[in-house]
């Protein structure tokens, strides 16, 4: 049986930096890679693991959306983090849309 998805993906692969304060208020920093996204969500490729219920900010060259870690998953040495955003990304139909 294939994977359905609730939203339909567009592959965008752009740079980015997540952001996000640790539990003791420390702002953690780290480079990333979208590798697609939806209305409601970013799948983004970055070098360490986020935790599952992590606030973050992705932070690109134009603008910045906030969500939180829905999923981390370890491959290649690399960490895929599924982020659900807090709202919806209206630019999301437009053509080339990027962050």
């Amino acid at each position: 049986m294939p994977f359905r998805r609730n939203e339909p993906r567009k592959t965008l692969i752009c740079r980015v930096f997540a952001l996000w304060t640790d539990g003791e208020g420390t702002l953690t920093r780290l480079p990333g890679l979208v590798e697609d996204r939806s209305r409601y969500g970013i799948s983004l490729c970055v070098p360490e693991p986020i935790e599952i219920g992590t606030k973050v900010k992705i932070r690109g060259r134009q603008r910045e959306l906030e969500g939180t870690v829905r999923h981390c998953r370890a491959a290649e040495g690399k960490y895929f983090i599924g982020i659900q955003l807090d709202k919806e990304d209206a630019s999301w139909d437009r053509f080339g849309a990027g962050l």
